[in-house]
């Protein structure tokens, strides 16, 4: 029988960190079929990690495919009743993936579960959980500069709401969302014209304008997240980023 659940992580560069979150699928209380997708195949990490990680299966792309493509060339593959998107960066104790199931098969109306984040030392990676717009943007690159923008910003990431309880959002952070399978195929994945940046918030839209089902943040999911943010401190990562969300206005609409 096929696992109910799946679990894809893109690999690009990335270093030892995969393996605590190798191990966390591992150490599930559920069983998960888990794909690495290499963008990265003139490394041997992933040969390395099939070898400590046996059950793994591995999909190298050609060359560096982004984060979208990667995440997509495990749709034909997948017979599972739900997926997982998740970073390498990324950890969680062992109940959470049997919880967020539980949970799901409870509210067959959700189609995204996205949990809380929480950096290492503890404190919240207060991330969006609005529909992106200019004024937001603004507000996450200009927030030390003034109330206005921290206003902003905490309006896009609901953290001035203080969530205690599951609430429907309008996004899903791509570093750890589990969808139904038959909605992300449905989908047909990620818009693969995102290479990186985006794609998340582009699919949280396209779930909900397609009336597939609602996105349920659920403050009492928790992982833990890394999040070095490395791409968006160089020219090239901060052009990316810059360039994802024109082509996110440019599909939807621009929205102040």
């Amino acid at each position: 029988m096929p696992a109910s659940l799946s679990a894809c992580i893109v690999l690009y560069h990335c270093g030892d960190e995969v393996v605590d979150a190798l191990r966390c699928l591992e150490n599930s209380n559920v069983e998960v079929a888990v794909y690495l997708c290499d963008n990265s195949p003139e490394e041997p990490m992933s040969d390395n990690l099939q070898w400590s990680f046996p059950g793994i299966s591995v999909l190298p792309q050609e060359s560096n495919v982004g984060f979208g493509r990667a995440n997509n060339a495990v749709l034909p593959l997948l017979h599972s009743k739900y997926h997982l998107i998740m970073n390498p960066d990324v950890t969680f104790e062992p109940t959470l993936l049997y919880r967020m199931m539980q949970y799901m098969d409870a509210h067959p109306n959700i189609a995204i579960l996205t949990p809380r984040v929480f950096n290492e030392d503890g404190t919240e990676q207060f991330l969006p959980k609005k529909r992106i717009s200019v004024h937001y943007l603004l507000g996450g690159f200009l927030e030390g500069y003034g109330r206005l923008f921290r206003r902003w910003r905490e309006d896009f990431t609901m953290a001035d709401m203080h969530i205690q309880h599951p609430v429907p959002v309008e996004f899903a952070t791509g570093c750890f969302l589990m969808i139904r399978t038959s909605v992300f195929q449905e989908l047909q994945g990620f818009d693969p014209r995102f290479f990186l940046y985006q794609e998340d918030s582009d699919l949280s839209r396209r779930v909900l304008e397609q009336k597939l089902g609602s996105i349920v943040y659920h403050p009492e999911m928790c992982i833990t997240h890394r999040w070095a943010r490395e791409n968006t401190r160089t020219f090239r990562g901060r052009w990316r980023q810059i360039r994802s969300v024109f082509k996110y206005f440019m599909k939807w609409g621009i929205t102040w």
